[in-house]
């Protein structure tokens, strides 16, 4: 009975000097943080992340982490922390955007694309995920809508270089056909874009002009 009493306050004095390390290693991450020294604090915050023990973790330091790992510019160490304190319910909408825009830093298209889908599922109402997915859809309908100019221009073109007779030409009728679709193809963008952003003014402009296009056409 003395034994296990023993291992178990020997346990009590280890458990009690870790805690005081992790705190006092966090605070010197504080302080280097308030000093900007962002290396030193990512530094001193992962000491103390190490030394935690079975505490539950601190989640500002979780997301200061990722600040600080920002700052250095560790991105992939950035999205691990600010995943860490998204997980944690700490500032989760604010932490999960910005792995969504640091993937998009990287040009991890379809990891940014996925944050992007989870973040506006889980913070529907969350302006920013709403603003970048409707400038997501404004950009997939402007590829439409230059994708249609382009295709409409050549048509033309070929009539006046005389590689088509006039405008009954198959061939003419054919790419003005493809024209037709992306303008048709750019308006669910645009309208998806409105939805999230009613103010977009472009996003109504341009599903305006694809409209009149088709009509046009």
């Amino acid at each position: 009975m003395k034994k296990v009493a023993l291992i178990l306050f020997v346990s009590f004095c280890f458990g009690t000097l870790f805690a005081q390390e992790s705190i006092k290693l966090q605070n010197a991450g504080n302080d280097a943080l308030n000093a900007k020294d962002y290396a030193t604090a990512l530094s001193n915050y992962e000491k103390a992340l190490a030394v935690w023990g079975t505490a539950p973790q601190d989640s500002v330091m979780l997301y200061n982490c990722g600040y600080c790992a920002i700052q250095v510019k560790d991105y992939d160490k950035a999205i691990k922390y600010y995943n860490l304190a998204a997980a944690h319910n700490y500032k989760a909408a604010d932490a999960s955007f910005k792995v969504a825009v640091l993937y998009k830093f990287q040009k991890n298209n379809e990891a940014y694309l996925k944050a992007i889908n989870e973040g506006i599922a889980k913070y529907p109402d969350n302006t920013n995920f709403k603003g970048e997915l409707s400038k997501n859809f404004l950009l997939e309908g402007v590829g439409h809508y230059n994708g249609g100019n382009s295709l409409l221009k050549a048509a033309i073109d070929k009539v006046n270089a005389k590689k088509y007779k006039d405008a009954n030409d198959p061939g003419y009728k054919a790419e003005i056909a493809k024209a037709k679709k992306e303008f048709s193809d750019a308006i669910p963008s645009f309208d998806k874009a409105m939805e999230l952003n009613p103010a977009d003014t472009k996003a109504r402009d341009l599903k305006a002009a694809c409209e009149k296009q088709i009509k046009a056409l």
